[in-house]
């Protein structure tokens, strides 16, 4: 039985899409109501949802491994998290407060309605399957790597984020709004009908996933500065196939780079805003059949 849902929004500041989501519930929680569970809304990162930044100190959605929640330090980030943890937590625990939690994010590239997995379970793989029957234009992206486990739904036992894009920094856009707030709705629906023993097929149908394999970054000079953009050729061309010798760059001084790596990949999140200064330009993933 699920008991209690918690949807985090503004966990990135400048992302306006969860912020306004979770104050438009605020004011009026009847559409997030179920019998059968509680959902609780709130903003994740309230004063960085203030100054209209991704975060203040540091990135919220990669504060919260276990070392980091066991080892606090004072940065604005690290206290919040560890009042998530609290809240939401705490995280490992065999009783955390919530039993799932959708976090609310947008993307500056073209990644349409998507989600990122990486709380894996058989509720979390449920929960999409579900959503991608509901919504044949979602996407998922199954992200591995370093940081995967300190991301704000690691704390519950299941959950993902919902990315929709492209959307700028700072601005909030209808259509991907609304989408998102649809998306949300069939994903309280499904908790519903499972909590009271309904048959659910679409639940367990296959589903396909864009499994991450890689970073790419830009190009750089000897001191470490970018000294490339992407290629006009691959911008926009989110869960596209790359091949070998596709442009993948194009150097300040016009000269293209091509990509040299393993053919049949996809490129995801490319030319992300958020992601110069983490380093990497677009990730890598195959798709699969899960």
């Amino acid at each position: 039985m699920i008991r209690k849902v918690a949807i985090t929004g503004g966990t990135h500041g400048n992302e306006l899409t969860g912020v306004y989501l979770v104050k438009k519930w605020l004011q009026n929680p009847a559409p997030i109501r179920r019998k059968s569970f509680e959902t609780v809304v709130l903003h994740a990162n309230p004063e960085a949802i203030k100054a209209c930044r991704r975060y203040i100190d540091r990135d919220l959605n990669r504060a919260f491994s276990l070392h980091d929640l066991a080892h606090p330090d004072q940065r604005y980030e690290s206290r919040r998290a560890s009042e998530l943890n609290a809240l939401l937590g705490p995280k490992g625990s065999d009783k955390t407060a919530v039993d799932f939690i959708l976090d609310l994010h947008t993307t500056t590239a073209a990644m349409g309605l998507s989600l990122v997995v990486s709380n894996e379970s058989d509720l979390t793989w449920e929960a999409v399957r579900y959503l991608c029957a509901h919504e044949p234009k979602l996407r998922v992206y199954r992200w591995k790597g370093d940081e995967e486990d300190a991301f704000v739904d690691s704390i519950a036992p299941h959950g993902f984020a919902i990315e929709v894009g492209p959307i700028p920094q700072g601005v909030l856009r209808s259509d991907l709004f609304f989408q998102t707030e649809s998306l949300v709705y069939a994903l309280l629906d499904f908790f519903e009908k499972r909590n009271r023993g309904e048959a659910i097929p679409e639940a367990t149908r296959p589903v396909t996933v864009y499994d991450h394999v890689a970073l790419i970054d830009y190009p750089r000079d000897s001191n470490g500065d970018i000294d490339g953009m992407v290629h006009e050729a691959r911008q926009d061309r989110d869960f596209e196939v790359i091949m070998p010798g596709d442009p993948l760059f194009r150097k300040l001084d016009g000269t293209e780079i091509f990509y040299e790596g393993e053919p049949g990949l996809c490129t995801l999140f490319v030319n992300e805003a958020a992601y110069y200064e983490k380093g990497f330009a677009m990730t890598l993933a195959r798709k699969i059949s899960v």
